[in-house]
């Protein structure tokens, strides 16, 4: 395949992955400027994301994802990247803030997470030239997710 054919191919599928993206602008903008709050306190990291519509607004769950380890002796290792979250910079992100909570839950019955406890914040409120918002700033990726790095081992 010539360098041109893949240029092509590259455009094709970036056209074809925005016109599947159905979330309204407002909503793109607001994920990327929530993405922004996680800060990495090591190396750096991806941020992943799921959006959903219900009776009540948009679900936002954001979370910083993990880095696999390629080669060395610990060749296939899935690192989670520490990080910080500045609470008073969420609650910017949104016009008006009508609840604002932590969880530290137990996995015992939701096989989507692999850690015995995972963690979150969530705000819900009302979000300029959009409307209802249910934010979720998850402690760990779904096991679903597949790493968001990979990392050549340093020896």
């Amino acid at each position: 395949m010539s360098i041109e054919e893949l240029l092509q191919q590259m455009e094709k599928y970036r056209t074809r992955r925005e016109q599947t993206d159905h979330r309204p602008q407002w909503l793109r903008e607001f994920v990327h400027a929530a993405a922004e709050v996680f800060e990495p306190l090591q190396f750096s990291g991806r941020i992943g994301f799921d959006c959903r519509a219900d009776e009540s607004g948009w679900l936002v769950s954001l979370y910083m994802g993990t880095t696999e380890i390629i080669g060395g002796p610990r060749d296939g290792q899935i690192d989670h990247v520490s990080f910080r979250i500045d609470v008073m910079e969420v609650s910017r992100l949104f016009d008006s803030v009508s609840r604002m909570e932590f969880y530290s839950v137990t996995n015992e019955s939701d096989d989507r997470f692999q850690e015995a406890t995972r963690s979150l914040l969530t705000v819900s409120g009302s979000v300029k030239d959009g409307g209802s918002v249910r934010l979720e700033l998850l402690g760990c990726p779904p096991k679903f997710v597949g790493p968001g790095l990979k990392k050549q081992a340093s020896d």
